[in-house]
């Protein structure tokens, strides 16, 4: 993997139970003093095409921003590919363009999820707390994602203070993608193991 770290997204994410109250997690980063602080509803539009085999397009759009993005698919989400694209607010939800412009990559699953996203921004790190839905399944998350880093090391041990000082068990991290966890077990199974084998 290369040190550029442009183009990677290094990032912890934590599956947040049902049952559990966020409300003391997210004050706390708000007595921290983020930067910018963020909520917003967003459309994610997913495409896994035939080529590249191992990576993911998506489509987002929210009233912030709407961008193309390709991430890398793999065994860990820590450290993954990921490039966004700038699109212009300004022509609107440009998603059937972005069907069009994939249409030749051949479209194997298109599917759209929606997130309900609190985000909060610090010198070092975004920190983001969502709900998302696909169709009838829900899950909530924590993700950590670290900023202005120089190396993937210094990356990680971003990720693993805001962990310690958030009180986040590092072993309870999920390794697999949102896509993973809501997505796919929907998706058929010929499907289900096309994506599991990239």
């Amino acid at each position: 993997m290369t040190e550029n770290l442009q183009f990677l997204e290094i990032e912890h994410k934590f599956v947040i139970e049902a049952d559990v109250d966020v409300t003391p997690l997210l004050e706390e980063l708000q007595r921290r003093h983020p930067e910018k602080f963020i909520r917003t509803d967003v459309e994610d539009s997913y495409f896994l095409v035939q080529n590249p085999p191992q990576a993911v397009y998506r489509h987002r759009i929210d009233s912030y921003l709407q961008q193309l993005t390709v991430k890398s698919l793999g065994s860990d989400t820590e450290v993954r590919l990921e490039v966004n694209l700038d699109l212009d607010p300004a022509k609107g939800n440009q998603i059937e363009a972005i069907q069009a412009f994939l249409a030749p990559l051949g479209v194997l699953w298109q599917g759209t999820l929606r997130k309900e996203v609190q985000a909060y921004y610090f010198a070092d790190a975004e920190v983001v707390y969502y709900r998302a839905q696909y169709g009838d399944r829900m899950i909530r998350c924590l993700e950590i994602e670290a900023r202005h880093a120089s190396s993937i090391a210094a990356a990680q041990k971003i990720l693993t203070d805001w962990e310690e000082s958030l009180g986040l068990d590092p072993a309870k991290r999920s390794h697999a993608s949102l896509l993973e966890l809501l997505v796919v077990p929907t998706l058929p199974q010929a499907l289900q193991e096309k994506v599991r084998r990239l």
